[in-house]
């Protein structure tokens, strides 16, 4: 290999290099209170849904039910302890 197509490759290596650096989209990172309100809002979301469903005697029932299985999921959250979780499900709790 010659000294030209050794720079060649190393410039050819270096503007690969710069433009998957550059070009790829960069993931956004969430602050931990961006993310408590994203997952919030989605078991709002899940709730209302559910709710809208069914009728007057059976919302607590089911209210029950989804409370214990979001109680169940934010246990496994990395994202919240137990004093947190008590509050979004006392949130959870009060919403109509």
């Amino acid at each position: 290999m010659s000294v030209e197509q050794f720079l060649y490759l190393l410039i050819s290596l270096a503007i690969i290099a710069f433009l998957i650096k550059n070009v790829t989209p960069k993931k956004q990172v969430q602050t931990k209170e961006q993310k408590r309100a994203e997952i919030l809002s989605n078991y709002k979301n899940e709730l209302e849904s559910a709710l809208e469903e069914c009728e007057n005697e059976n919302r607590v029932a089911i209210k029950s039910k989804l409370l214990k299985k979001f109680s169940q999921e934010l246990a496994f959250n990395i994202f919240f302890d137990k004093s947190e979780i008590r509050e979004i499900l006392l949130e959870l709790s009060k919403h109509k």
